[in-house]
């Protein structure tokens, strides 16, 4: 019936144009909306912030609808704990009402599934949302507690309580993750600045959000020993409090004008009259803690720092060291006497209460920075190393590694140490955490002897340093797997891990300011896939995450305004760009040198520049602030140039051999080979160690204006244009890039380069921007000499 009412409306004349007008009208709904629907799904894909970045992940349309009256499913105890995990984030009270233990084949139809399933990697899992039930399957209670984080990070980023006149949504899509590396740790230093048990369970809840896996717990240092040994109650009686310390007296300093560097109140007593500070774990708090940890997936490695870092220790039982007393050395405290079999006696009572606390399969014994000169001194030392044949003293270290490893085996564990413990001989079944950058070979002496990795690197993990120093973009740059690994090597390489040595870290909110949001970059790295990661894609997500943090109480760094750097130069005018990285940042600005508050002048716009200034800046986001960061701007006359006459092409290169602590220590009147080369580089000094070079000459450029140079060195390089330092990159560091600014008229400008190496990995190379914008590396076209030098009776070629 209603084909023919189709076909009398289109063929009668008289109603065929009303009918062509509702049909327009209909098509025209229509695609408004599938528009807005479309609209709606790539909002939700927008929303979509999870970090770590899954291994697959793909989003489709519609989102399922959370209430009160949603349930949740569970068919094993093995996603028991899980499911109330999820629970607890969507309803946080009388959560116990929504889980429900589901029959067999029970499928939860407008509900949440938790499924155990097998072919599934240990800690992987799969999420499927569709719009009327949630499903997550996998094969471990890991896997469901991995789930559940990423179920958290969909969220909204308000509370997540269900209130009566808003439901949560979630967006439909389908997800099949798992871990790229099985160890995803993160390091707490509580010797040299003590945390409460209530602090730590709080970082091991931001672990566990972004599923790291590994807590390193460094219980005992020079600085303080904060476990409860039973065998040696003046371990902690004593050795777990002392009189103030440089460190303290810094942060002291530092706390006149930054809050987060105040020391707790509650970190003091009177001991034997004296104020001293400290603090320690009892044994029932360790066994509260880790049982807490293992609850949220996370292993807790202890370390016992032996032979060396010592002191705490040492200090009452002065009978360990060699020389019957504690102290130091022009470094490092004196170690323990390896050759005492007391020293065996002592530590190995220690290390039987620690396995016995600990259920890791692993026991960290430090053995890093000892320092061997008592070693020397030693005569049982020396007719130690008569006796077995040793020709210096590491290989007594090593001596003393494989006993406390034997002894460690036998309580089921295995032995963790820095890297210092591959110098002298290495076990099989020991396994290395990688961390000086300056000992490149360490990660490969331990995979090729085929021990197991882990890589935690000085310039990139060590999360103390400033966030300037080491920014996010390094941290989630840093790719851990050397390129020369085998395959079979690859397999030996566990994971990664970040540091917090708290020498400058006195509170907790310090160390959340230090840690984050560095800690999600690293666990990118340490979850996901290498081809999953981007980092523009990365600082996208992260926007999403800034809230995450501020909800969960953590004072994140909030980094400097894009636009702002250390010195600009200009001739005339410049003009100050800012743009934080959260649009709803607000940037306030002083041009006095004063210190920006809220009263300060809120930045809205581009700020013209027309004299030297210095400009500070502060952001503030929700109830909370940055540091102040500062740049000067410096108005510069065109430095006068020198004429074409004499010139050639090339820099004069000269090679000096010896170690530095910092490139202006090179000295031109120590060269020893000296040559003209067509580009700044270390060219022809691959693997050589410790050197110094300088580049002498002229630079040409071709009109007036401002130039920017750029240093990319490992190590230290300074650059100097008419005796004017321009480029500040010095130092021993790994590779990076300083830049500075200044303004030459057209013509040739004198230009010196130092540089020295420390250790070996020598890399340097010189760049310049010229006034139009345009960037490129300083070759045989900018660079000149006149080919008259002196060679002081030493090696030129020419």
């Amino acid at each position: 019936m209603w084909e023919i009412f189709f076909y009398f409306v289109r063929t009668n004349h008289l109603y065929k144009p009303f009918f062509n007008q509702c049909m327009r009208r209909f098509i025209c709904l229509l695609v408004c909306a599938c528009f807005f629907q479309a609209l709606s799904c790539c909002a939700y894909a927008q929303k979509i912030s999870i970090i770590p970045v899954p291994a697959f992940m793909q989003v489709n349309s519609g989102v399922f609808q959370v209430s009160v009256n949603t349930k949740i499913y569970t068919d094993s105890e093995t996603s028991l704990w899980a499911a109330e995990e999820l629970a607890r984030s969507l309803w946080k009270t009388d959560f116990q009402r929504h889980i429900f233990k589901a029959q067999s084949g029970f499928s939860g139809g407008k509900s949440i599934v938790l499924k155990k399933t097998t072919g599934l990697p240990s800690e992987g899992y799969r999420l499927i949302i569709k719009k009327d039930e949630i499903i997550l399957e996998a094969s471990s209670a890991a896997g469901f507690f991995y789930a559940i984080q990423t179920v958290r990070q969909l969220l909204p980023s308000t509370d997540g309580v269900i209130k009566p006149e808003r439901r949560l949504s979630l967006p439909c899509l389908t997800i099949k993750d798992s871990p790229r590396f099985s160890w995803r740790g993160m390091m707490l230093d509580v010797s040299r600045h003590f945390l409460t048990i209530d602090e730590v369970k709080k970082f091991i809840d931001y672990m566990a959000f972004y599923k790291m896996n590994t807590l390193h717990l460094h219980l005992t240092d020079d600085q303080g020993w904060r476990i409860e040994i039973k065998k040696y109650p003046l371990l902690t009686e004593k050795g777990a409090w002392r009189i103030e310390n440089k460190q303290d007296s810094d942060c002291h300093r530092r706390s006149k004008d930054d809050s987060m560097f105040v020391i707790p109140e509650k970190n003091y007593k009177i001991l034997d009259g004296k104020r001293v500070y400290g603090g320690f774990y009892t044994q029932t708090q360790i066994r509260d803690l880790v049982q807490y940890a293992m609850q949220r997936c996370i292993t807790v490695i202890p370390e016992i720092d032996m032979p060396g870092h010592f002191n705490a220790a040492m200090q009452l039982y002065p009978e360990l060291s060699c020389g019957g007393e504690s102290g130091w050395g022009s470094l490092f405290s004196f170690p323990a006497c390896p050759s005492k079999e007391s020293t065996y006696i002592f530590m190995e009572n220690i290390l039987s209460e620690v396995a016995d606390l600990f259920p890791s399969p692993y026991i960290h014994i430090g053995g890093d920075e000892v320092n061997v000169d008592s070693w020397k001194k030693c005569p049982l030392c020396q007719e130690a190393m008569k006796e077995k044949g040793f020709k210096k003293e590491q290989e007594l270290q090593s001596d003393f590694n494989r006993r406390i490893e034997k002894f460690i085996h036998s309580k089921g564990k295995k032995l963790l140490g820095w890297d210092e413990i591959t110098e002298g001989g290495l076990t099989k079944e020991s396994t290395v955490m990688w961390w000086r950058n300056w000992s490149p070979k360490a990660p490969c002496v331990a995979v090729k002897n085929g021990s197991d990795l882990i890589i935690s690197p000085d310039f990139q993990y060590y999360f103390n340093t400033n966030n300037t120093d080491v920014p996010l973009s390094k941290v989630y740059d840093y790719e851990p797997c050397p390129k020369d690994f085998t395959p079979e090597e690859e397999k030996h390489l566990l994971g990664v891990q970040a540091n917090l040595w708290s020498e400058q870290i006195p509170n907790f909110t310090r160390l959340q300011y230090q840690t984050f949001p560095r800690l999600l970059a690293l666990s990118e790295t340490a979850w996901s896939p290498a081809s999953k990661k981007n980092y523009t894609d990365f600082v996208s997500r992260l926007k999403v995450h800034y809230a995450h943090l501020s909800e969960m109480g953590i004072r994140a760094f909030l980094p400097v305004a894009e636009g702002l750097r250390p010195k600009t130069v200009f001739v005339e005018k410049s003009v100050l760009s800012l743009k934080p990285l959260l649009s709803d940042m607000k940037i306030y600005y002083t041009l006095d040198g004063s210190a920006p508050t809220q009263n300060s002048t809120l930045y809205s716009g581009s700020v013209s520049i027309r004299t030297s200034c210095t400009v500070k800046t502060r952001i503030y986001w929700r109830n909370t602030s940055s540091q102040v960061f500062m740049g000067k701007f410096e108005k510069q006359i065109l430095l006068p140039a020198l004429g074409e006459k004499g010139m050639v092409s090339g820099i004069l290169r000269s090679f000096v051999k010896g170690t530095f602590d910092k490139a202006r220590e090179v000295n031109s009147d120590s060269l020893e080979v000296a040559q003209i080369v067509p580009r700044v580089s270390t060219e022809g000094y691959s693997g050589v160690n410790d050197f110094g070079l300088t580049f002498g000459g002229f630079v040409k450029v071709s009109q007036d204006g401002v130039y920017d140079f750029s240093l990319t060195s490992d190590d230290g390089a300074v650059l100097y244009i008419d005796d004017l330092l321009v480029v500040d990159n010095d130092g021993s560091h790994e590779a990076r890039t300083d830049r500075g600014m200044v303004a030459l008229k057209a013509g040739f400008h004198p230009i010196i380069i130092k540089y020295h190496q420390f250790g070996n990995s020598a890399m340097l190379k010189a760049e310049v921007t010229d006034p139009n914008g345009r960037t490129h590396e300083l070759s045989k076209g900018d660079l000149y000499n006149k080919r008259i030098f002196q060679t002081n009776n030493k090696k030129s070629i020419k």
